[in-house]
């Protein structure tokens, strides 16, 4: 079981995504966009503020509210809640949800339709087709991290694909950390496709996250350990970037 603080960290693998997010930003402007283990949302805000007509719905543990609790609160620094009397609570943005997911979990829990902290991913997709909407893209930033959360994670897209929506994508940023651990044998048994995007072919800049090259960062962060753990980069050549869909 992974700490909860681990949802609370920036994952260089997030980097990674929001910057190819970013350079192809008209694939995911006013599109239907779920994030798996959104952390601290870093892709998923970035897709939530490039239009109104985005919907975002950002998703982590159910059994750590403290994480979905990050995920408002910098909901609320990114400017994302709608407020009042310049106060600095307010409720999410129509176009912004944010619920708890448990991978692997298929089936309704006794739980309140509008328990956004304890919700599953039958009522998670309820909800989005009483909305009117259809995943376009589902999200996930360094989600393959704990071997044994792999198939939940596979058979969470693969459940998607096939019983809400044919047409979305999986878009994950892997960091390989064992050359032994690959998810390879379980696209093939979830009968999921998958292709590798080249981090070149959107021009992404090792250099922009080393500490050499971050000194504008270094003199905008206040907080001294949270600017040392910003600019970590080594990892970086470890991320690939992967796309999955239905075979």
């Amino acid at each position: 079981l992974l700490h909860p603080s681990y949802g609370c960290y920036i994952w260089p693998s997030a980097f990674v995504l929001a910057e190819y997010i970013w350079e192809n930003r008209d694939m995911f402007k006013d599109k239907t966009i779920l994030e798996l283990g959104a952390g601290t949302s870093l892709p998923g805000f970035l897709c939530a503020s490039l239009s109104p007509q985005t919907h975002v719905i950002l998703t982590d543990r159910s059994d750590c509210p403290q994480i979905l609790e990050n995920i408002h609160d910098g909901a609320r620094l990114n400017r994302l809640l709608i407020t009042s009397d310049n106060t600095s609570t307010g409720s999410l943005r129509s176009n912004i949800w944010i619920r708890g997911l448990t991978w692997g979990e298929f089936c309704f829990g006794n739980q309140e339709k509008d328990n956004n902290e304890k919700g599953n991913l039958l009522q998670l997709l309820r909800d989005i087709d009483q909305n009117g909407r259809k995943l376009d893209w589902i999200l996930g930033s360094d989600t393959f991290y704990d071997p044994k959360d792999f198939e939940d994670i596979i058979a969470t897209i693969a459940y998607i694909l096939n019983y809400h929506t044919q047409k979305a994508k999986f878009l994950t940023s892997y960091q390989e950390r064992s050359s032994k651990r690959t998810i390879q044998y379980l696209l093939d048994k979830w009968k999921l496709k998958c292709r590798q995007i080249s981090l070149k072919s959107f021009n992404f800049d090792y250099d922009k996250y080393t500490s050499s090259n971050n000194s504008e960062l270094i003199n905008n962060t206040s907080d001294a350990a949270c600017r040392k753990e910003m600019i970590h980069s080594s990892s970086l050549q470890s991320i690939f970037l992967l796309e999955i869909w239905k075979a």
